[in-house]
């Protein structure tokens, strides 16, 4: 037999206190049979075998009457984090509304090498139960707390599923997505390395608690190693291209805890700002997101966003739910792999300083005098010009000069003005006589200023749709005063004609990519062709554009261009720098060509300009010398 004075226990580490050692070897003799204790010869194999067996073990003190102290012991095969894990639950499970009082926690590491090759971990826990009501409910709760306990000492995968089901605190969860994010750093040391954590921490830190609680730690974990990730390839991207702009989105599929059949899907959206008056946020995402699926809407306080201070680089993270809170289906999100990365670049802002413009009485007087001269007949209808005066706080000012005949009976524009309904707001200036008709007929010229809330028109840049803005305020005037001619608006009528038709005639491309429409419609030249070009021919030449920008043809003529030719006319589209842009143009201009079967389009991306070229004839030596030029 093996005495008590022969037992050795090989602690993990060196213990300068006798009182410490002394109580891991009693916890040990409390919780392991002396007969195992004291095994030698033949019965060790068979001792071992059983000990083996046995681990865990675990051991309560006999509940006595309230108030009474519940001693918990363990003994189990050495894990990280086991005895924390033993901790938690006990002293938030064992009464899981109520904080008990820990009296005592011991823990150490230990070898009881006659009996197991292993490091073992051994541990007390006591606590202090004042009511017969708390004895009872710990009564209850003993059998499946153990049973807990067994699991989640054994196996890392078991205690992190039990801690998720019951609720993990801030630290617990903390710790193991500090223990999933080293786990990666050890299987993928090519994609991650220690650079993550400080990515971990700056994430955690930012994130408020409640986002921490409702989000079990392996998602967590994923938008972290995503985030890094994310980082890591738009910088080697913006390495490559500076001046163009590197946008990349992820998706990340969960459920909040708070409610299992609630699913939400997470968007991690990447990109590098060009400029310093650049601005891209929450409400920028969400409109972004929303030009495919307008009912969606944020999940509230999951808005996270990751911008190093002198960097360019910006990252957004923000949860999406259906109304109802249905999943999300593959197609969905392919749709918005596909789609969200042009809306990001859509919507990005630039701050602009406020417009001061002193309105020009000159010219006021001189529209009133052309406006007059225009009136010549009893029965023609009003004049009106209508200026942009000034952008003042969430307004938009116009300044409109209105000159009508006064028949016999007739109200004068200021009245007819007093008593309209109308959203617009109407500051009146001054009314003026400025001659006759016939000698009879009063020409009466009213000068009056109206303002629109810049909000209705923003475009999905944040830009105002100031030709928008004064396309509502002429035809909130025609309400008011019936039919007028817009004096200085005729041209941009047609204009506007024509692009709702090139609108029309491109359906769902246009849709998508409406910003960029307008962008190129307005920068047609010679501006008359914008208004008497064939619609057909504006498709072709944006459709061509839209396929030079992402590099996608189904003709070529070199790697620089690409072009459309038939009988009548010849299109061309690429993407070059201002060097060969300037060098381009000048090789064009040596042509001579008539101003009315050329026609050119110049929009700058990204720091690139994206130029397209319609020749509109039917010579093949001239068509022929025409793509000569882009060879």
């Amino acid at each position: 037999m093996i005495t008590e004075e022969q037992l050795v226990f090989d602690f993990g580490c060196v213990i300068e206190s006798e009182y410490y050692r002394d109580g891991a070897q009693d916890l040990i003799r409390r919780l392991v049979p002396q007969d195992l204790l004291q095994a030698k010869g033949m019965e060790l194999s068979s001792a071992r075998a059983r000990f083996s067996d046995m681990l865990p073990l675990i051991s309560f003190s006999d509940l006595s009457k309230a108030p009474c102290t519940l001693s918990v012991l363990l003994l189990c095969k050495y894990r990280l984090n086991a005895c924390h894990f033993f901790y938690d639950m006990i002293r938030r499970w064992l009464l899981p509304h109520k904080r008990i009082n820990v009296e005592l926690f011991f823990a150490s590491d230990v070898r009881i090498h006659h009996l197991s090759e292993d490091l073992l971990s051994v541990a007390e826990i006591v606590i202090h139960l004042k009511s017969v009501s708390d004895v009872e409910e710990v009564r209850r709760n003993l059998q499946a707390i153990e049973t807990e306990i067994r699991l989640g000492v054994i196996s890392t995968y078991h205690a992190r599923r039990i801690l998720e089901f019951k609720g993990l605190s801030g630290d617990g969860k903390t710790a193991m997505i500090q223990e999933k994010i080293g786990s990666l750093i050890q299987s993928h040391s090519k994609e991650f390395d220690r650079g993550i954590f400080t990515q971990m921490q700056q994430f955690l830190v930012n994130c408020s608690e409640s986002f921490k609680i409702q989000r079990d730690y392996h998602h967590i974990s994923r938008i972290i190693s995503n985030l890094y990730s994310l980082r890591k390839v738009l910088q080697q991207n913006i390495e490559v291209g500076r001046s163009k702009r590197h946008v990349h989105v992820k998706f990340l599929k969960t459920q909040l805890s708070s409610q299992k059949d609630r699913h939400v899907l997470g968007i991690l959206a990447g990109f590098n700002l060009l400029g310093e008056h650049e601005v891209f946020e929450m409400s920028h995402l969400v409109g972004a997101i929303q030009k495919h699926f307008s009912s969606i809407r944020p999940v509230e306080g999951s808005f996270f966003m990751d911008r190093a201070v002198g960097s360019s680089q910006l990252i957004l993270y923000l949860e999406i739910e259906k109304p109802l809170g249905e999943d999300f289906v593959l197609e969905e999100i392919q749709r918005l792999r596909s789609q969200l990365p042009d809306q990001i670049k859509n919507h990005i802002e630039q701050l602009t300083h406020p417009i001061f413009m002193p309105r020009n009485e000159e010219e006021v007087l001189r529209n009133i005098m052309s406006l007059s001269r225009q009136l010549r007949f009893v029965n023609d209808i009003p004049q009106v010009t209508i200026s942009f005066d000034e952008q003042k706080n969430a307004n938009l000012g116009f300044t409109v000069i209105l000159l009508k005949i006064l028949s016999d009976g007739e109200r004068s524009a200021s009245d007819m003005l007093q008593m309209a309904k109308t959203s617009l707001k109407v500051i009146p200036d001054r009314v003026r006589r400025v001659g006759h008709v016939r000698k009879k007929y009063v020409k009466e010229a009213t000068v009056f200023r109206v303002f629109v809330e810049s909000s209705q028109f923003l475009r999905p840049d944040h830009s105002v749709d100031l030709y928008g803005a004064r396309q509502f305020v002429f035809l909130e005037l025609s309400k008011i005063f019936g039919e007028i001619r817009d004096f200085n608006g005729g041209m941009l009528c047609k204009q506007n004609e024509m692009l709702l038709s090139l609108k029309s005639s491109l359906g769902k491309t246009a849709e998508q990519h409406n910003l960029l429409l307008e962008q190129f419609y307005h920068s047609l030249n010679p501006i008359e062709m914008r208004t008497s070009l064939d619609v057909d021919y504006l498709k072709q030449m944006f459709l061509l554009l839209l396929q030079s920008s992402k590099q996608e043809n189904s003709r070529k003529k070199n790697e620089d261009f690409l072009y459309k030719q038939d009988a009548h006319k010849v299109c061309v589209a690429m993407l070059v720098n201002s060097d060969k842009k300037r060098i381009l143009m000048e090789k064009l201009k040596m042509l001579s060509l008539p101003t009315h079967q050329f026609v050119f389009s110049s929009l700058d991306i990204e720091g690139a300009f994206s130029l397209g070229f319609l020749l509109l004839s039917e010579d093949r030596g001239l068509q022929q010398s025409f793509l000569d030029t882009f060879a």
